[in-house]
């Protein structure tokens, strides 16, 4: 009989313990990850119901023209994510027609015209689960580049960073941008990283996706340099030349090129408007967009971050900054390739300044700072410490930006104030009254939620019929063409009696003095305290005074007289409304 020596057991015992223990750490590892991922999806859902944005008509509209069969070939970007919708709403309207809900397309097109907020609905939800999907992808993204522990930090940051939760509940291109930027990069990881061969198939992808970003907006172009990096990284100094000249290039620009069709198909149908239309992007970042002006981007963008992160977590992102080039690590450079091209971009603009600018920006920020921040302790706090060190630091870094998901998240509990405006203007103003209301220029994106008359539907069909045979006698072309008015006619077919003879302001720059509006016998007036503030700032003021005057007016003329005030509260967002009417 052959027996087995105490010490062949003792080893085998802790073998087994060590398997057991590496098992339970593995377990811990992804249930840690399915708890963030739950967490990350509950707080971009929450709420969606209650969720509005100026930008969200755009892409809903440009979307049911896709689905109509009507490519807007005058607008080339932000394309990727309303084609995404149109299939969502192809699919909707398959399901609906199945089950009775619509006869046929015109019935849908009537029914969604008059009742939006399905189709918002479903943008929201594809933007949480892609607001969702770009924590994943910041998680391997760290996974790969350093190791899973600075991929959960970074992950775990985005997860409640409250501008991405926030952007992650409206039907806007912002989401899918910082999913497309994200994935692009983790491709770019996988092809830097040492530990794999950098596969054919990883270049394809990155750029794929690298051109699907693009189409959705053109600052994802950045995402060349921590390709070129990355891919140039394999070669020895000596060998750059040969790099540069790699086949691998030539899939990357063919995945590029796929990902261009796949963002935007209309490519293929007026590829010179698609080039002409490249070579005037400068414009955007130097012309006013509605006639106004933002602070220096450079100066805002701090004080985003700061508002952001908090003080605790600005500071350790400087640190983090400062740590970055000393010593410099061919990592964090990858990542400051992104990071520094980025932000001088967007940055250096006047024009085109918002928060939600940074989307993209934001995950690489976390995954400088999870790894710094790793690297840092690694070798000053004992092993044993390590885990229950990152967790506390974590913990108190991340107590300023729970502070602002807990105020966002109640914000959008309860109803916005576009529909509390909606309510008391339909219970206290008699139907058919004669309003000026700050509104969009085509259509109310931004207002209260009330409806437009016969009269005020045919007074806009009228103008949009007229600037459309002046712009075709130019030879011009715009947003707005002869599809588009489709809106207008079959908003006149379903007219409700709860509705009124609206005058639009258009974004405040179609005003006249209130003289006018008392002559033309307005009764009531419908203003936006946002659009207010901004027709009466110094820099506004001065190029267009009249309209400044106008708002300035309100509170001071006796023939003006204050009605009711809706402003959001803690538990309903949104803007705030001032009711006035007319005294004659």
């Amino acid at each position: 009989m052959k027996h087995t020596r105490p010490g062949s057991l003792r080893d085998l015992e802790i073998i087994k313990n060590s398997m057991k223990l590496l098992t339970q750490k593995i377990d811990l590892h992804v249930k840690f990850i399915f708890a963030l991922v739950f967490i990350t999806f509950a707080l971009r859902i929450w709420g969606i119901w209650n969720a509005t944005s100026t930008d969200e008509y755009n892409e809903v509209f440009e979307a049911l023209r896709v689905c109509s069969g009507h490519l807007n070939l005058e607008r080339w970007f932000k394309r990727f994510y309303l084609y995404v919708l149109s299939v969502e709403y192809g699919v909707y309207y398959g399901v609906g027609w199945i089950l009775n809900m619509f006869q046929s397309p015109d019935d849908f097109a009537i029914k969604v015209l008059r009742n939006m907020e399905p189709l918002f609905i479903l943008g929201r939800i594809t933007s949480a689960l892609l607001g969702t999907g770009s924590v994943i992808m910041t998680y391997l993204a760290g996974k790969v580049l350093f190791n899973r522990t600075t991929g959960l930090l970074a992950a775990l940051f985005l997860c409640l960073n409250v501008v991405n939760i926030e952007l992650s509940h409206y039907a806007r291109v912002d989401a899918s941008l910082c999913f497309l930027t994200m994935t692009t990069f983790y491709f770019i990881a996988q092809i830097y990283s040492k530990q794999n061969k950098a596969k054919v198939i990883w270049y394809v992808l990155a750029g794929t996706f690298l051109g699907c970003a693009f189409q959705n907006k053109p600052q994802a172009v950045i995402l060349i340099f921590p390709f070129a990096y990355a891919h140039l990284c394999r070669y020895k100094f000596n060998e750059v030349l040969k790099g540069m000249l790699e086949k691998k290039i030539a899939y990357f620009f063919l995945g590029g090129v796929l990902g261009f069709v796949i963002g935007n198909p209309a490519v293929l149908l007026a590829p010179m408007k698609f080039i002409n239309s490249l070579l005037g992007l400068g414009q955007v970042y130097t012309s006013p967009i509605n006639e106004s002006r933002s602070e220096i981007g450079f100066i805002m963008y701090l004080r985003y971050f700061y508002k952001e992160l908090g003080l605790l977590m600005s500071l350790v992102a400087g640190f983090c900054a400062m740590r970055s080039f000393s010593p410099v690590r061919r990592e964090t450079i990858l990542l400051i390739s992104f990071m520094l091209p980025f932000y001088l971009l967007m940055g250096a603009s006047r024009y085109m300044v918002s928060f939600s600018y940074m989307i993209p920006f934001m995950p690489f920020l976390y995954l400088l700072i999870a790894n710094c921040l790793q690297r840092y302790l690694v070798g000053r706090i004992a092993e044993q410490w390590l885990s229950i060190t990152i967790v506390v630091i974590s913990g108190c870094l991340l107590i300023h930006p729970v502070v602002n998901v807990i105020k966002f998240e109640r914000s959008i509990s309860g109803v916005n104030t576009r529909i509390l405006a909606k309510n008391w203007i339909e219970k206290n103003i008699p139907f058919g009254s004669k309003i000026l209301m700050d509104s969009g220029k085509n259509i109310n994106s931004s207002s209260p939620l009330i409806a437009l008359n016969k009269k005020a539907i045919d007074r806009i069909l009228t103008k949009k019929n007229e600037n459309l045979m002046e712009r075709s006698e130019k030879n011009g072309t715009g947003m707005v063409d002869e599809k588009s008015l489709i809106y207008f006619e079959m908003l006149r077919k379903t007219v409700p009696k709860e509705s009124y003879d609206i005058t639009s302001t258009g974004f405040g720059l179609y005003v006249y003095s209130l003289d006018y509006y008392i002559t033309e016998k307005f009764q009531y007036l419908i203003i936006s305290n946002s659009m207010r503030k901004a027709r009466t700032d110094p820099y506004f003021s001065q190029k267009r005074p009249k309209i400044a005057a106008f708002y300035l007016s309100l509170d001071n003329d006796p023939r003006v007289h204050f009605v009711q005030k809706i402003k959001p509260t803690s538990t309903n967002s949104g803007d705030t409304f001032s009711i006035y009417k007319l005294r004659y």
